[in-house]
């Protein structure tokens, strides 16, 4: 049996990401470390509420954006005040794509998706 842990994603710029994390979807930093032998440093984020993680992994001497797929996967998160959520993340121009029932997606500074559900 194994328990789902964390998910890495790459980004540019750490800051600009933390920040966007933090504003769009409360995550908040929970632990950090830096491999110097692999040239990264790694922030991992999460809710304080379920052990799941999202690290966010720079590579300290990248200087060019990444160059996501055309198949790109992304990360699905579950808002408990979704309708206030959404609500917020549409009067920020964040929505990018909506699905019927109200299922949405907002992209983080690198490109990466976000779906958002509601609670079930």
């Amino acid at each position: 049996m194994t328990t789902m842990s964390h998910v890495c994603i790459r980004v540019l710029d750490l800051d600009r990401s933390l920040t966007f994390y933090r504003d769009a979807l409360g995550l908040v930093p929970q632990r950090e470390m830096t491999m110097e032998d692999r040239g990264w440093h790694l922030v991992f984020l999460g809710d304080n509420e379920t052990p799941f993680q999202l690290e966010l992994c720079k590579e300290i001497a990248r200087t060019q954006p990444y160059h996501l797929g055309d198949d790109t996967p992304h990360v699905a998160v579950t808002a408990k005040e979704f309708e206030t959520l959404k609500a917020r993340h549409r009067a920020e121009g964040r929505i990018v794509d909506e699905l019927a029932g109200g299922i949405y997606f907002i992209q983080d500074p690198d490109g990466h998706l976000l779906e958002i559900l509601p609670p079930k």
